[in-house]
């Protein structure tokens, strides 16, 4: 039997790339398949051409709840499932089991190809193990996210990375949705930027979300806040039991569950296209597990124009936009985008500084160190945000107006404004609202600054004209 669906092109120059990698003696090759690009498809079509020339196949899951999901799914070419309480198929051309019953049981079923399903979870030792018993095998891998949990490149476990597709021609064809983003000002380390329940209702009020909390508790704590303002809500753990999981998660298919609350679970392997708002109320402090949580609500479906981040804590601020196009690779970093490195803001003196910092340069106040397992929660003003030149002209005069006013209650210079504002845009503001004694205000900075590093008289009629959109005349010189 054949696929039914038939490949998109980038998925079968993906087939193409990796058959040549094989060829040429690369036989270990990483799928980075974003959300959305047709993972299972890809891995069913090399299951299938497997059988097609007599071979058979080892498909690797990391999870017990993946095994049946993949055997349906490469059932028409004869799969069996390795796994306690199950029947065994041993002659079947497809098997499908967990690396973890492989190892415990030693078992090694006969195969030239086998697949590692969400191949981030996989470390070099388990794949020792299971690679000295296929030594002439085809090995391919499937993920989202080339990057463990902590942050470590997959180098060691494969020896070539093919990037299936990019956001952004996900998007342009249709396979992904955009997504609105509601960030706070700045990262706020474990704490949260608004109410969990009050920004949902603000925001998102009545679509179905996956929320992420930090802890078991405050995942418990939010979940009977929201069932009690009568929005239908459930808890996932990785220590609820099957039954329950399965009826939370047909109750969220369904739509009769709106909120789905989990900690440290649902970040990949639970598909809901409904699903419209991601409710992010932790820090997430790598891309792969930011990118695979936010992945679940980025899916088309009828009855939704967009997907909405909710996010409490900056994680957007540290990673970006989930739908930005990523570089990936097998060694450094896994997963970089092209952006600058995360900040943050003295709450001091107001200077801007490297996220990683404890304390500032420029004042020396220290930033407290807080139990992360009890976020406070502020009252910060969540505000939407675009990509680069998808941002209408009203956001961006919004945006203007708001650093401007932030600026003048905390005392700071413009060149703060116009800094925020190119984070954002990618372009530089000219201050056409300043007041004259702003106007001299900077003029006499840029003076010092010129006469303390020697430049050149013009450098500071020039900067003056690029900040102001004129050149310095009446207003600074009297």
């Amino acid at each position: 039997m054949t696929p039914t669906q038939p490949l998109r092109p980038y998925q079968t120059e993906a087939v193409t790339r990796t058959y040549t990698a094989w060829q040429t003696g690369k036989r270990r090759v990483l799928c980075v398949a974003p959300t959305g690009a047709g993972k299972t498809r890809l891995a069913e079509e090399f299951v299938w051409r497997a059988a097609v020339a007599g071979e058979r196949s080892l498909f690797i899951v990391h999870r017990r709840e993946l095994l049946r999901q993949a055997a349906e799914r490469l059932a028409p070419y004869g799969a069996g499932i390795i796994a306690p309480g199950e029947d065994q198929s041993p002659f079947a051309p497809v098997q499908v089991a967990t690396v973890q019953t492989l190892l415990a049981r030693d078992i090694r079923p006969e195969a030239s190809l086998i697949v590692l399903d969400e191949a981030h979870h996989y470390v070099s030792d388990d794949w020792s193990r299971l690679a000295e018993a296929y030594p002439h095998a085809r090995a391919l891998g499937l993920t989202a996210t080339p990057e463990r949990q902590d942050g470590r490149p997959l180098g060691d476990v494969f020896d070539e990375l093919i990037a299936v597709a990019k956001y952004s021609e996900l998007l342009r064809d249709g396979f992904l949705v955009p997504c609105r983003v509601f960030q706070p000002p700045e990262m706020l380390d474990g704490d949260l930027a608004a109410d969990p329940l009050e920004a949902w209702q603000r925001h998102a009020p009545g679509e179905q979300t996956f929320a992420f909390l930090p802890n078991l508790k405050i995942a418990d704590e939010q979940c009977e806040r929201f069932n009690a303002a009568g929005i239908p809500s459930r808890l996932i753990t990785a220590k609820t039991k099957k039954r329950d999981r399965d009826e939370a998660l047909d109750g969220f298919s369904s739509g009769a569950i709106r909120v789905l609350f989990n900690y440290n679970v649902l970040t990949e392997g639970v598909d809901v296209p409904a699903a419209r708002c991601c409710l992010i109320g932790r820090s997430f402090q790598h891309q792969g597990a930011y990118l695979q949580a936010a992945g679940r609500v980025l899916r088309p479906h009828p009855s939704k124009p967009d997907a909405i981040i909710i996010d409490l804590t900056g994680a957007t601020l540290r990673h970006g936009f989930p739908t930005d196009d990523r570089i990936y690779s097998l060694s450094g970093a896994g997963i970089t985008r092209d952006s600058i490195t995360p900040l943050r803001q003295c709450l001091e003196c107001g200077a801007t500084l490297p996220a990683a910092l404890m304390q500032c340069t420029e004042c020396g106040y220290v930033f407290p160190k807080r139990d992360p397992r009890v976020p406070r929660i502020y009252s910060l003003e969540l505000r939407e945000v675009f990509s680069g030149a998808s941002t209408p002209d009203e956001a961006k005069v919004r945006e203007y107006q708001r650093l401007r006013q932030l600026g003048k209650d905390r005392g700071w210079s413009l060149y703060f404004v116009q800094k925020e504002y190119k984070k954002l845009f990618g372009e530089i503001p000219v201050i056409l609202d300043a007041s004259p004694e702003e106007m001299r205000t900077e003029y006499a900075r840029l003076t010092a600054t010129q006469q303390q590093r020697g430049f050149k008289p013009g450098f500071v009629k020039v900067r003056f004209k690029e900040m102001f959109g004129r050149w310095p005349g009446r207003e600074v010189h009297g």
